[in-house]
């Protein structure tokens, strides 16, 4: 089937000898032969010396040298033979780089280099590969966490989630070529383009550069594939290999800050940080892991997916043989001093990781719970004794993520007229910010929200604590408790940065769980 669909233009690339960059001399003056934009849209390059004088074959770099039609487009502007050679885009774009100079043109433009997983040269639209480039690069490019593309009966809609909020942008995107690009982000995670019946999932590895960051740096796509009644819709979750915040950068307060690295300071124990999907759990992880992360320290963690890479620390990938629960007990007899699991999401995981915690060693992990003290409730119903729990957990983190205001858009505002009763505002309470949005703001793109920042609960065990929980003692119980002993609540935390203009009070109703709002809210 798949030579029926194949153009003239392409053979069988399994037979193409690929060849590495570091063959060849890069030669300036030879790779201004042809024009900087025409080689980055058609992944080309001049390898060598070539005289322009001289008739003799010049070797060319190219993603696809299978494309007959391209070949013989780039011997008509050189007026001379051309010897294909298979590179992939990083080493195209090195060899451009090193033929036209870091000042060369499009340094100030982004670019995105999908490297595929296998060929992909059966690609009958020679568009599509670049309009993904173009889609992808563009949501990397204002920072999105999330690429939807969805295919419905007339249209096809994509929309980035920036900040956490969906926007839809304008794409060349239509129900005539969807599927083409779809097809393709299938081929670059390797999986079956012929399956049209099932979910299926992968991984993309991507380089991306802009005039920021002109060396590049490494984006990974994890691609979830739907199938439906028009066609296939494809989510795309972006994990930009940036660098871990330190934690003075997470938005915790003075008291909470220094409470936290007291509590990550322990030689063991387990400390847990909770939220839904998207609330930054893992970006408290890793800056935690940065912090505890010295020689004297051996760190084991245990990731679906591995978003960034450590110096000296071992990360594991779960897989389909080796799950959350099989990596902890595994770690254990590997004499570590610190342990990381990505989530504990059944019984078998709880299970190892509170016996890892109890025998000397410092686990770090997440749950998907409402607030810090609902840790307790979650343990227990994973099959945890309450008695384990109190002589194992030192404390656990709830988190959610809220935009920060624009600092050119916003303007100091009384809070409306339901605000107060919902978020149990006291009279003359503030001063509060809200955005209004100025079009064509270079900062937040008219959006009024630049950003996102941390709003956090931090609920931690001391004697007492743990005896009520040994002891039973329902949740409103030992939150109240909590709350005596001096933690801050997440709605209380949250409304100190909307009076700090970081935040508005809308984004805090946007946020805040529903319960933990005031109690007049349910009148």
């Amino acid at each position: 089937m798949a030579e029926q669909g194949m153009s003239a233009d392409f053979t069988d690339p399994l037979k193409e000898q690929f060849t590495e960059l570091a063959h060849f001399e890069i030669d300036g003056r030879s790779v201004r032969l042809l024009e900087h934009d025409y080689c980055v849209q058609n992944e080309v390059v001049v390898l060598g010396r070539a005289d322009p004088r001289s008739r003799e074959p010049v070797a060319v770099g190219m993603l696809n040298p299978s494309r007959r039609s391209l070949v013989a487009e780039v011997e008509a502007a050189l007026g001379r033979p051309v010897r294909p050679v298979r590179l992939n885009g990083w080493e195209i774009r090195q060899a451009l780089d090193q033929g036209y100079g870091a000042g060369g043109p499009q340094r100030d433009r982004s670019t995105l280099l999908l490297e595929p997983v296998r060929d992909f040269s059966f690609e009958r639209d020679e568009d599509t590969p670049r309009l993904l480039d173009e889609v992808l690069g563009r949501a990397v490019e204002l920072g999105a966490s999330d690429v939807h593309i969805e295919t419905y009966e007339r249209d096809v809609d994509v929309r980035f989630r920036v900040d956490g909020v969906l926007r839809q942008v304008a794409t060349p995107l239509s129900v005539a070529n969807v599927q083409a690009l779809i097809a393709r982000l299938k081929v670059l995670s390797g999986l079956d383009i012929a399956e049209r019946r099932r979910a299926q999932d992968g991984r993309i590895q991507a380089v991306f550069r802009d005039a920021a960051d002109p060396k590049g740096r490494g984006v990974d796509f994890r691609l979830s594939v739907v199938p439906g009644p028009f066609g296939e819709d494809a989510v795309l979750r972006i994990l930009d290999s940036s660098a871990p915040l330190p934690l003075g950068k997470l938005g915790l307060g003075d008291e909470d800050l220094a409470l936290f690295e007291r509590l990550i300071a322990n030689p063991e124990g387990m400390i847990l940080v909770t939220g839904p999907t998207g609330s930054g759990k893992t970006t408290t992880l890793y800056a935690a892991i940065h912090r505890v992360n010295t020689p004297a320290n051996k760190i084991l963690t245990v990731e679906d997916p591995i978003e960034y890479n450590f110096e000296k620390t071992n990360q594991k990938q779960v897989s389909t043989t080796m799950g959350f629960a099989d990596y902890a007990r595994a770690f254990m007899r590997q004499n570590p001093d610190i342990i990381m699991i990505g989530e504990i999401r059944d019984e078998d995981t709880a299970s190892a990781a509170v016996r890892a915690a109890q025998t000397g060693h410092l686990v770090f992990s997440t749950l998907h719970t409402n607030d810090a003290v609902a840790t307790l409730s979650r343990l227990r119903t994973l099959g945890i004794d309450p008695g384990l729990i109190a002589a194992c957990l030192l404390g656990a983190v709830s988190q959610r993520l809220v935009r920060r205001l624009c600092p050119q858009c916003r303007v100091e505002a009384p809070p409306d007229g339901q605000e107060p009763r919902r978020l149990g505002l006291a009279p003359g309470d503030g001063p509060f910010f809200r955005a209004e949005p100025a079009p064509g703001c270079e900062i937040c793109a008219g959006t009024g929200y630049k950003g996102r920042q941390g709003i956090y609960e931090l609920f931690v065990l001391d004697h007492e604590t743990a005896d009520l929980i040994a002891a039973g003692t329902p949740l409103h119980r030992i939150r109240a408790a909590a709350i005596e002993k001096g933690m801050q609540p997440l709605l209380e935390n949250a409304l100190a940065k909307a009076r700090a203009g970081i935040t508005s009070l809308e984004e805090i109703l946007r946020t805040v769980p529903y319960r933990q709002l005031s109690p007049e809210i349910h009148s």
